[in-house]
């Protein structure tokens, strides 16, 4: 099967490569070379959670490590295990994630205790290759309280020579009876020479402002920078972009238009993006304002903003309320924060 047959996953963009055909690990070089050593000293834990923010490449790590054990433990080379990985056909390789519903073409919600036994009874056969097998989660925090339950009685009483590579976004919401049985394995975001060479793998090559803009939104996660990337040229994110640089240029109407054009109802990702480019910039001003010695009155000033930017989103979030009403408090109290700051550089001059 061609890597473009590939079926995309539950949450995978349609830019961004799928984790098993990233055969290149970009940063997690420390925790990857952890498990190897482990490997080969006979030291390795049969679970693993693999811990850290959302798009940081945690499931591509999953599958580079387990591309590894089998390369080490099997009678096959790194690279035809690669290649048959990256074609979802290897047999020692189970992977539980959420399932698409043939009938309906949708995933499924969570994933379900069916699909944990599944795994089971994967386990309760015989190996099709030699070496290790190894069940990589994607990810745990798909699980129903059913599935739960059914992988930690595995857990519990590990199949001999398996290894289990769990995926979690949110450590703090895994089962402790789960996170009891396996070894924290917490990563971080990335680099951004690393997250610009994830973009040059899948065929993405930028420079300059518009790479910077990219970079700036991933901090460090490679799948933010893919988010941002899918809708680059939207105009209400150039707008707000050219707003951010110069918020006394543009009058009142201007900021309600771009308002609501941010606030548009069927651009969930314009604006989940647009709350990552106000909180980057608005953190930007703090720390511009800290190198240069600003008044501590100035300072707290940006703080303010900061946590007030903060605490709208998450309103927003919660209680279901006008997008539009939100970004236009948003943009108001970054507006005067900039009127603050100006005035501060006037008056040190």
């Amino acid at each position: 099967m061609a890597d473009t047959e590939l079926e995309l996953q539950a949450d995978q963009l349609s830019n961004a490569p799928l984790p098993e055909q990233s055969t290149a690990l970009f940063g997690h070089q420390i925790q990857f070379e952890q498990l190897l050593h482990a490997y080969d000293t006979n030291k390795l834990h049969h679970a693993f959670l693999i811990a850290g923010p959302k798009g940081i490449g945690k499931s591509t790590f999953a599958y580079h490590v387990a591309r590894q054990l089998f390369a080490k433990s099997g009678d096959e080379p790194l690279d035809r295990v690669a290649e048959q990985m990256q074609q979802g056909a290897f047999p020692n390789l189970k992977v539980i994630r959420r399932q698409k519903n043939p009938k309906t073409g949708k995933f499924a919600a969570q994933i379900s205790v069916n699909d944990v036994r599944d795994a089971v009874k994967f386990f309760q056969t015989s190996a099709a290759r030699a070496g290790v097998r190894v069940c990589i989660v994607d990810c745990v925090d798909d699980f129903n309280a059913n599935a739960a339950n059914a992988l930690l009685k595995t857990l519990e009483e590990p199949p001999q020579n398996a290894v289990f590579l769990l995926v979690t976004h949110r450590v703090g919401g895994v089962l402790p009876t789960i996170r009891s049985r396996c070894n924290l394995l917490p990563l971080k975001p990335i680099s951004d020479q690393d997250v610009q060479a994830v973009l040059n793998q899948a065929g993405i090559h930028m420079d300059g402002d518009d790479l910077n803009q990219i970079l700036t939104i991933a901090k460090g996660r490679p799948r933010k920078a893919f988010e941002a990337l899918e809708v680059a040229d939207n105009p209400a994110l150039s707008a707000l972009f050219a707003w951010l640089e110069a918020p006394d240029q543009h009058g009142e109407t201007a900021m309600l238009e771009l308002a609501a054009a941010l606030g548009d109802p069927k651009a969930e990702q314009v604006w989940q993006l647009a709350v990552e480019m106000i909180d980057n910039h608005v953190a930007a001003i703090a720390k511009y304002l800290s190198a240069q010695n600003a008044p501590r009155s100035l300072l707290a000033k940006a703080l303010t903003v900061w946590e007030k930017t903060q605490e709208l989103v998450a309103e927003q979030a919660i209680f279901n309320l006008d997008k539009k009403q939100t970004i236009t408090m948003v943009l108001e109290h970054i507006r005067m924060l900039n009127q603050a700051a100006m005035m501060n550089e006037h008056q040190t001059v």
